[in-house]
């Protein structure tokens, strides 16, 4: 049996809670842990017509980009979403700025979108924590144990995954009365051929990695270590750059970023140069224009850009394309879905209908 906890954690795997910033009120903001989960749906909002939506087809979860409860609530009325997410049983988990740090999450997608190469980090503002994990394992048991805790999330370094080092030693130990040993006996001595196995892990996955050692491994009670990993980690950030697959002139990128988006429309301030290197920022980041600039970027793609950040882009020389902070975010609904369904192939993903961009065009 699936629980709403279960896919919690499994969207915390891929873009840690811990990833979001401090005025941002991402996680598991409606319903139980422990209720049973059998179908998903997946938006962008939590508005109350997807929340209807998902009732009427006996969905017990949604996941979220946008924060369900992002201010405070002074009272909970039918005229809160959250109100009638708990009257269904539905629970409520939203990934906000996690999953637009997050390697993989919704600027990466944005920028693959565009067709960007050797992405690098626009405006960083920290680096993961890394775990050095150490354990003490019989011979035999060491590759199912490193397996387990691949499975749980460690061992990933950069494009490799499984990664881990095995060194064979001699181990000792004498069970005390009370001790249930699946080698040797209470009172005697026991020496053992033991392998240390070494894997970094996120820090934000600590607990769940070492869950899955203690469940692999043969004994009652694992010897291991867990230091911190100052070497592992990337660069923590919003927004990416990256190269285009060809030069652009600014009107060319403006209408080939509707057309990979499928935006109703864009609005850009024209830098008045070839655009070779391109930065995204999904959501709302006309705040990023010097950014852009610092990272050799003759062009920013981002939404809900200002009319005085049009003026300054141009004035820098830089093109500031506003597809919307819909189109540039919700590219990201998909990864949420794939996520549920790899991990929980028995969850039934629900497509919904009425999560869309509630701006018009005319």
């Amino acid at each position: 049996m699936t629980t709403a906890g279960d896919i919690y954690r499994e969207i915390d795997r891929i873009a840690p809670f811990s990833l979001a910033q401090d005025w941002d009120n991402s996680g598991f903001l409606c319903g139980d842990r422990e209720a049973p989960v059998r179908r998903v749906m997946a938006a962008l909002d939590a508005t109350m017509d997807v929340v209807r939506e998902a009732a009427q087809k006996d969905c017990q979860m949604i996941l979220t980009h946008h924060p369900v409860i992002f201010h405070p609530l002074r009272s909970v009325t039918p005229q809160e979403v959250a109100y009638h997410a708990v009257r269904a049983g539905i629970a409520i988990v939203c990934a906000h700025t996690n999953l637009d740090a997050a390697y993989g999450g919704v600027n990466e997608v944005l920028a693959r979108r565009l067709a960007l190469t050797g992405l690098e980090p626009l405006e960083e503002f920290g680096r993961e924590e890394y775990d050095q994990i150490a354990v003490f394992v019989p011979e035999e048991a060491a590759p199912a144990v490193a397996e387990a805790m691949a499975r749980a999330g460690a061992g990933a370094i950069g494009n490799y995954r499984r990664c881990s080092f095995m060194a064979a030693g001699q181990g000792a130990f004498e069970p005390l009365e009370g001790a249930h040993p699946a080698i040797g006996r209470q009172g005697c001595l026991e020496q053992v051929r033991e392998i240390r196995l070494e894997m970094v892990a996120p820090a934000a996955l600590r607990g769940q990695v070492l869950a899955a050692m203690r469940a692999a491994h043969p004994y009652e009670e694992p010897a291991f270590s867990v230091t911190a990993n100052l070497g592992a980690g990337r660069p923590l950030a919003i927004g990416r750059v990256g190269a285009p697959a060809h030069p652009y002139e600014p009107e060319e990128l403006a209408l080939f970023v509707k057309e990979a988006l499928s935006c109703p429309a864009v609005r850009y301030a024209d830098g008045g140069c070839t655009i070779r290197r391109i930065a995204v920022c999904g959501g709302a980041g006309g705040s990023m224009i010097r950014k852009a600039l610092q990272k050799g970027a003759q062009a920013l793609v981002t939404g809900d850009v200002k009319h005085d950040q049009f003026i300054t882009a141009r004035q820098l020389g830089l093109t500031l394309i506003d597809a919307g902070h819909f189109d540039t975010e919700n590219i990201v609904i998909p990864l949420l879905e794939q996520t549920v369904k790899a991990a929980f192939p028995e969850v039934e993903i629900v497509p919904c209908q009425s999560g869309g961009n509630t701006a018009r065009t005319v």
